[in-house]
């Protein structure tokens, strides 16, 4: 498997390749942070585009925490991006729409290597993570881990959580001491909502009652459950502060 830093330099050929067509299309600067490697920038705001290690004080738009394995196993997609953010072995910090559009460097990283030896694609998240309420989900992840019990006592139930578009998690609230996945199953409340939506609803500027009255919130299932809505977007905020 090729180190990071193999990726990076295949990465930083394909960038500057790319020219001002992937810089238009991604307008922003990424950092993939790694744990005891180093940390690479992604200029595609500005021309020239490119790659390049950088020390620690360089900024970006956004910045992903990873280490060095956990990077190369998304590289070879033995390890999905969302898996990863619940897991807690991916941080996300800054602004965190930029990340779907990381997918274009994938794909001029794709062509650079097209027809030549393969060489793994920079991770890149797939619908599930690429929403920006991929964060709020790494957030509840973390507070279940730290008071499970407590919440599970509150809540009393599960719940599936279908955001649109592609995104779905099922929090299991009901025993034990709760768990949370990126996947489908059957659930006591199904809610349904728009990515930018909840994104609204988990930051205070949409009441879920009026995005319920404006058929933005749909709900199916236990409706009294839905009223338990607050305690898990409440338990968010604690680990979301800390980025």
């Amino acid at each position: 498997m090729s180190s990071a830093e193999e990726i990076f330099k295949t990465m930083d050929a394909a960038v500057r390749e790319a020219g001002d067509d992937l810089i238009n299309k991604v307008k922003g600067t990424i950092i993939y942070d790694i744990t005891d490697v180093g940390r690479w920038l992604i200029q595609c705001k500005t021309a020239p585009g490119g790659v390049s290690k950088v020390t620690a004080d360089v900024k970006a738009d956004l910045t992903l925490s990873i280490s060095e394995p956990d990077f190369l196993l998304l590289a070879a997609q033995k390890l999905t991006p969302q898996q990863a953010m619940l897991q807690g072995k991916l941080k996300v910090k800054g602004n965190v729409s930029l990340a779907p559009k990381i997918a274009f460097i994938r794909e001029a990283v794709k062509k650079k290597v097209e027809g030549g030896a393969s060489a793994p694609a920079p991770p890149v998240a797939a619908p599930t993570s690429t929403l920006a309420s991929a964060s709020i989900f790494a957030s509840i992840a973390e507070a279940i881990k730290s008071k499970g019990p407590e919440l599970v006592n509150k809540v009393k139930g599960t719940i599936q959580f279908n955001i649109t578009p592609g995104g779905a998690w099922h929090v299991n609230l009901k025993s034990g001491a709760g768990s949370i996945e990126a996947t489908t199953k059957a659930a006591d409340l199904t809610i349904t909502v728009s990515d930018s939506d909840f994104m609204l609803i988990a930051d205070g500027k949409l009441n879920p009652q009026m995005a319920f009255m404006k058929g933005k919130l749909k709900l199916k299932g236990n409706m009294a459950l839905a009223m338990k809505l607050s305690v898990v977007i409440e338990a968010a905020k604690a680990p979301r502060s800390k980025l």
